[in-house]
């Protein structure tokens, strides 16, 4: 229910270790029989369905049943060319929609064979190459910065673990893992990926049993009829009952009137087959099939047919926040210092950009607040870009988003990292984590003394320990951090210190700081996402939000795009579950949904019926 993009795909890489319990690993025949029992570490898919199932869907079309009909009468009666006709109007509409669904399917094993991950695994002494598929509860797996986790598991060791995991969540901002953690912080979950750190996880379920393949489980309902497809049952029942009807009728005037038996019969089998519209199913097929060639050119792939004529009945949209509507990647957008805000400017991880203040473009020259803000932002900072190259053509991150982000808002300053780490080498950190929500590094100076760098939580930097500045400038930086995490921003504050001397211990390093300024982050909406929203709208069609995603980041990103404009509109899944939202169909943005609340929200809608609201 959603899908991240702006990011390089990581590759998956995944060691079991030796042993036969769980703190060590599985031997190579333990993990063959588990293989066995428990079958592949595969999400439930819809199987392949065989050619002659397809052809015998294609064949159960209301319309295409009265041409089978209508195509056994006219043998009977001996007109073996109008027969030929009706049989190849069926023949061509069974082709056309069985390969377009046989070329749908092959393109989505394609992309699915693209992005299965790979899994190095050590048994018996050897290290080999095998399918992430084949992991089995009870193996432990290495995890590291790029890997995507194969299964749910626990983790049993962790060194600054951090877990992408909006593709479950909708949260944009990496999850922090560490051994006798909670259930969040405690559990990695199939499919989300580790952005920065190593650890050791023990697998716990795969396949079905995991989270994601529970959420793939609730899709596996049968899809309904279309539109289009109730329209065409209706008319073909009429047609049939109208036209049964006729013929009883002219058979019994023919009677009547004193005609042979066998005149009237050839004559009522021959109105039958006369008032069966025999083009219209190929024209509808081939209607389809056209408009799916053309989404195709446009990169989006149909599995079937009818699902073309869907997307132009819809009147609700209802869609996911990251990945979908935001680039599902951080973004340093504000900056603050005591000198006054400014914002930065462009997409994706590419330095090129700029940063604006009092509606002016300013370099590092023009604003040496900010250049010593995001310098420090860089420097306490373990994130790297990479530009483009053979396997992304486009700029990427390597480890933490967040630290990302703050490299590409110093990039587009003006600032060199580069240059910025041999002018200021690092000589020792604090790593950060989740009790102390901040993270410190010590530099050395060209002159000999040292460069202490902080950066961290509003309320973990904020503080008399930590700042020595006045408390009346810290009691406005704090007002200020507030005024951004009600806009949605991830707040992070930076501070910094020059010392003549290396502070003897490592608590000194984080007393006596100055604080530079605030950085708020988010992740930004793609360019694309307000010109089709508001394409959307006046079609007619009601976007809605469902995100698992914090309130006010859902509120922020919803109104940007013009989805939501009063606070009424915004509800969360607390709520619902509670029983105390109210009507679901009066809302347009649901935060942190779980994925049965998504697909109850759409349900209601659905019974709700079309809304123009």
């Amino acid at each position: 229910m959603n899908r991240r993009e702006g990011a390089r795909r990581p590759t998956a890489k995944v060691g079991l270790l030796r042993g036969t319990t769980p703190a060590t690993g599985l031997s190579s025949d333990e993990a063959a029989r588990r293989l066995e029992l428990h079958g592949p570490n595969e999400i439930p898919a819809e199987p392949r369905t065989p050619v002659w199932r397809r052809v015998l869907q294609q064949l159960r079309d209301p319309l295409i049943l009265v041409l089978l009909v209508a195509a056994a009468l006219t043998i009977a009666t001996g007109d073996l060319s109008d027969a030929a006709v009706i049989l190849l109007v069926i023949t061509v509409n069974t082709v056309v929609g069985v390969v377009q669904e046989v070329r749908a399917e092959q393109a989505v094993m394609a992309l699915s064979a693209m992005s299965a991950p790979a899994a190095r695994v050590v048994r018996d002494g050897e290290e080999r190459s095998v399918a992430a598929a084949e992991v089995v509860p009870g193996d432990v797996v290495l995890v590291a910065e790029g890997d995507i986790v194969p299964a749910d598991g626990d983790v049993l060791a962790a060194a600054s673990l951090l877990a992408d995991e909006s593709s479950l969540t909708g949260e944009s901002v990496p999850v922090e893992k560490a051994p006798d953690g909670d259930e969040v912080r405690g559990a990695v979950s199939a499919g989300t990926v580790i952005v920065r750190g190593h650890g050791r996880v023990v697998m716990t379920a795969t396949g079905a049993d995991s989270a994601l393949g529970r959420i793939a489980s609730l899709m596996g309902g049968a899809p309904g009829l279309t539109p289009l497809q109730h329209r065409l049952v209706k008319f073909g029942r009429t047609l049939a009952a109208v036209t049964v009807a006729l013929c009883a009728v002219v058979l019994a005037l023919g009677l009547v009137r004193g005609q042979p038996v066998e005149l009237m019969i050839v004559a009522a089998i021959s109105l039958a087959v006369a008032a069966v519209p025999e083009s219209l199913p190929a024209v509808v097929t081939l209607a389809l099939a056209l408009v799916a060639r053309r989404m195709a050119d446009r990169h989006a792939i149909v599995r079937r047919l009818p699902a073309v004529e869907t997307l132009g009945s819809v009147t609700v949209i209802a869609t996911d926040k990251t990945g979908t509507l935001t680039e599902g990647r951080m973004a340093a957008e504000q900056l603050w210092t005591s000198l006054g805000e400014a914002s930065v400017v462009g997409t994706g991880y590419q330095p090129e950009g700029r940063v604006v203040r009092d509606g002016e473009a300013v370099t590092a020259g023009d604003a040496p607040d900010l250049a010593a803000l995001l310098s420090v932002a860089m420097l306490c900072n373990d994130a790297a870009l990479e530009p483009p190259s053979h396997r992304s053509p486009e700029w990427s991150a390597l480890g933490d988003p967040t630290e990302a982000a703050l490299l590409v808002a110093g990039s587009r300053l003006g600032l060199d990292r580069a240059a910025l780490d041999s002018e200021l080498p690092r000589l020792e950190e604090i790593p950060f984590d989740s009790s102390r929500k901040r993270m410190t590094t010590v530099h050395r100076r060209p002159d000999g003394g040292v460069r202490i760098a902080c950066k961290g939580a509003p309320e973990s930097v904020l503080r008399p320990q930590i700042l020595a500045d006045r408390p009346e400038a810290v009691a406005r930086a704090a007002a200020q951090a507030e005024a951004l995490a009600r806009r949605g921003y991830r707040v992070l504050a930076v501070a910094s210190a020059d010392h003549d001397g290396r502070p003897q211990r490592p608590p000194a390093w984080e007393t006596g700081l100055s604080l530079l300024g605030l950085v708020g982050l988010l992740d930004p909406p793609r360019s694309a996402s307000e010109p089709t929203i508001t394409a959307c709208k006046r079609a007619g069609i009601v976007p809605v939000l469902i995100t698992g995603d914090h309130p006010l980041t859902a509120r922020a990103v919803a109104g940007r795009l013009s989805i939501a404009t009063r606070d009424d509109e915004v509800t969360t899944g607390d709520r619902i579950r509670a029983g105390t939202a109210g009507d679901l169909t009066e809302v347009r943005v649901y935060a942190r949904t779980t994925p049965e609340q998504k697909l109850d929200i759409v349900q209601a809608w659905r019974g709700a019926g079309t809304s123009s609201r």
